[in-house]
């Protein structure tokens, strides 16, 4: 990927050690002890691909998988993120392949898929290296205004695309 985390590249250096002049694991720490997880958004700097966002600490901290949104403004996503931590946190339990209320506004339902095994190092890349062993990672979909899902016929959304190819 030629995308960028909002803190280093996607695809960093082979050593756990220090990026750049930052400690990239203690600052992911930090904020897991602080928040109970981290918030990483993921950009494409040309503007090219959908920017995305998802969680480092859900398993962590909830024993939950870890979260991932395609397609939403940065702070959307975030605020997404943050809801569904709360809920997480209160209790609620977010399974795959079963279409979910009460996650949005309105009526709206969104879905969960399980990233694919072989997608985690390159879209999920900093929570890889941060746990350096296996975890969960959910995507979560979300519908247009009609309710219609990516994953359904019909959906009017396009910004969803690349992540129907990595679940």
């Amino acid at each position: 990927l030629t995308r960028h985390s909002s803190l280093v590249l996607l695809q960093p250096p082979q050593s756990k050690a220090l990026y750049g002049n930052m400690n990239l694991e203690m600052d992911i720490k930090a904020n897991i002890e602080k928040h109970g997880w981290q918030f990483q958004f993921v950009f494409d700097e040309k503007g090219v691909n959908p920017d995305f966002s998802y969680t480092i600490g859900f398993e962590e901290t909830f024993g939950h998988p870890e979260i991932m949104i395609f397609g939403l403004k940065r702070e959307t996503m975030h605020t997404v993120l943050g809801d569904l931590a709360h809920d997480i946190k209160n209790g609620r339990i977010f399974k795959p392949n079963i279409k979910t209320s009460d996650v949005i506004s309105g009526e709206f339902e969104v879905l969960f898929r399980p990233l694919k095994d072989e997608c985690y190092p390159e879209y999920a890349g900093i929570a890889f290296r941060y746990y350096d062993k296996p975890f969960r990672l959910l995507v979560m979909f979300w519908p247009d205004k009609n309710n219609v899902l990516p994953t359904e016929k019909n959906c009017e959304l396009t910004v969803q695309n690349e992540a129907l190819e990595i679940v």
